[in-house]
């Protein structure tokens, strides 16, 4: 890959020195704007590389014109209202679904074609989603109704959110002579649904697994996958499996099984749930049962720092049912988008096996079974975007807010306690788009007993990412999160740590624990128009910053800090994670062999927070502590 960048450097200033500028073009770009100039610029450069074939396959290996068509830059420039509302109450005469090739076309520009032999190998292989899925699973409307301007707006949303496809564009097409008819067309394009996955580690020691996300063109979801280690002590053998079945109907209902043959953990179940992902749903809730066969635990000392091995075993079932009320406001977009709901909830652990647990550890695990209530109101909408955790696929950026009240019962083994939890969320762009967005969370929960707080949990965050800002070709955003968590009388074995992404992304230490947290993290992102294989690039800049300690030690004594370079590639019609290489200089981790480190990882993309309420849950942060 290196090789091929590199002869691509030389190749594409060779080629533009080689032809004659075309006239007026050039002069043309200083009355133009970044976007259209960028464009330009595209158009220059494949003019000039066109002309011999072989800078003319580099170019179509280095470029897709990613970023900068009409539509994506309007969609990254201005808030858009309901495009649906000029057509409301209006019948729908016909529907027609158009599915895109999963390689070459974009929802912007569905002209478009496979440029090389591996895409359009891919899109021979691909199964396309079934129409009759679509229609009957995914569309919330049908011929004969009336143009419902939010039901529209939400199902191209839930379209897009959907694992299958890649994008989706919904459009409302005005009949001729006949004012009160329109048509509807629904432009999919799905992704690659095949994910292979896995890793070798000599001939004793690798891993395999396959995702099929679209099994048939029937959107079932199938994952599946072995390990083994011939090393491994107690268990060469490991093995999982999980199915998810879409929708019913127009229901948005989904079902699950799973089984998990791991060495440090044994358990098979299923789960049947429904979510409030629209406004209009009325009713949702869920139903889960599973057992762990077994559950294996290593326990680490606060104090010496020793090991304790556990193994516990335990059936856990799960239950709630949530009612969604319209508030009747007269504020018609504030009323359509607004609800009050009220939810109930009962799970429970039984333990059949608790061996060997210390004695600090066993408040961990009681037998228990919780009734929970909650009430609350959300108001929600979203907004198009592009560019934010995605590479190019349209985003839906919820704003909103979010305000509930969680209380209920545990009875257990440690007794009868009352468990209470307020959370607040609110989100919005700033100065329509041109301060950036913002998302602040603040929550606040913990059981009662004796008048004393048990367990309890304060968690306040704030999300920020700018506008969209360009230099030459390439575009960037800057990404600020705070979050700070604190413990109140938590139990000795619960603790928070600064892993990963709860604190300093690409490091793990078991040397770093507490029960209050305070991290700073930042990001830069530099997307930019090279593309590999379809696949496009991206570069970052990372700072992290973490403080951590107990109760009674100062928070702000030691700050950990983490830095990091790297760069991010994606082909967003793949189901595949992103991949990512990184470079991480950790000046004072304790554990750490050397303050450098270079990694390769598969990173999923992080979805922005959204404003629904669902199961009454409690807002607890900590872990067990546990390698």
């Amino acid at each position: 890959m290196l090789t091929l960048f590199l002869l691509g450097t030389v190749a594409i200033p060779f080629a533009c020195r080689a032809q004659k500028p075309i006239p007026s073009v050039v002069d043309s770009t200083k009355i133009l704007t970044p976007t259209q100039r960028d464009s330009i610029r595209f158009t220059k450069l494949r003019y000039s590389m066109k002309k011999r074939n072989w800078t003319g396959s580099i170019y179509d290996f280095l470029f897709k014109y990613p970023y900068n068509t009409n539509a994506q830059s309007q969609a990254v420039s201005k808030i858009e209202d309901n495009p649906f509302k000029p057509y409301d109450g209006k019948r729908i005469r016909k529907i027609d679904i158009k599915q895109l090739e999963v390689f070459g076309p974009t929802v912007y520009d569905t002209a478009r074609i496979a440029t090389n032999w591996v895409e359009r190998l891919g899109n021979r292989l691909h199964h396309d989603t079934r129409t009759n899925i679509i229609q009957k699973s995914l569309l919330f409307f049908k011929v004969g109704d009336e143009v419902n301007p939010n039901v529209l707006r939400d199902n191209e949303r839930i379209l897009r959110q959907t694992p299958i496809f890649h994008d989706a564009r919904i459009f409302v097409i005005p009949v001729k002579g006949e004012p009160n008819v329109v048509d509807v067309l629904v432009i999919t394009q799905d992704v690659w649904s095949l994910v292979p996955d896995g890793g070798v580690g000599g001939p004793t020691n690798f891993n395999l697994a396959v995702e099929q996300k679209n099994v048939q063109g029937r959107a079932h979801a199938w994952k599946t996958g072995i390990a083994y280690n011939g090393e491994a002590p107690y268990q060469s053998f490991e093995f999982f499996t999980r199915y998810t079945l879409p929708y019913i109907g127009r229901s948005l209902t989904t079902t699950q099984f799973y089984a998990d043959y791991f060495r440090d953990r044994k358990q098979f179940g299923g789960r049947i749930q429904k979510d409030f992902i629209r406004p209009e749903i009325k009713y949702a809730g869920a139903f889960e049962v599973s057992y762990y066969i077994e559950n294996k635990f290593v326990f680490i000392d606060p104090n010496s720092d020793t090991t304790v091995k556990a193994h516990v075993k335990y059936g856990y079932q799960d239950a709630w049912f949530g009612r969604a009320f319209r508030l009747g406001f007269k504020d018609q977009k504030l009323d359509q988008r607004s609800r009050l709901i009220v939810a109930l909830r009962t799970s429970g652990y039984g333990y059949t096996n608790r061996a060997n647990l210390p004695d600090g550890a066993k408040n961990l695990f009681p037998g228990s079974r919780q009734y929970l209530g909650s009430i609350g109101y959300s108001n929600r909408n979203y907004q198009r975007d592009v560019l934010i955790y995605a590479f190019g696929r349209t985003e839906d950026v919820p704003i909103g807010f979010l305000a509930s009240l969680t209380w209920g019962k545990e009875k257990s083994d440690l007794g009868i306690r009352t468990y209470s939890a307020l959370r607040m969320a609110h989100g919005t762009y700033l100065q329509n788009k041109k301060a950036g967005y913002i998302y602040l969370l603040g929550s606040l929960g913990g059981y009662l007993e004796d008048g004393q707080i048990q367990q309890g949990t304060v968690n306040v965050e704030g999300n920020y990412f700018s506008p969209l800002m360009t230099v030459k070709r390439s575009y960037f955003r800057h990404f600020i999160t705070v979050r700070y968590t604190g413990g109140i009388n938590r139990f000795q074995y619960e603790y928070l740590t600064l892993n990963n992404q709860e604190g300093l992304r690409g490091i793990r230490s078991n040397f770093l624990r507490g029960d209050k947290r305070l991290v700073i993290n930042l990001e830069s992102v530099f997307f930019s128009p090279f593309q590999v294989f379809g696949f496009r690039t991206a570069m970052f800049l990372q700072a992290d910053l973490g403080f951590l300690s107990f109760s009674n030690k100062d928070l702000f004594a030691d700050m950990y800090q983490g830095y990091g370079i790297g760069f991010r590639f994606r082909n967003e019609n793949l189901n595949f994670n992103t991949f990512q290489i990184r470079m991480g200089y950790y000046p004072n981790i304790p554990g750490n062999r050397s303050p450098l480190r270079i990694e390769g990882s598969g990173e999923s993309i992080l979805r922005m927070p959204d404003f629904r309420i669902e199961a009454p849950d409690r807002t607890d942060l900590f872990r067990t502590s546990r390698q």
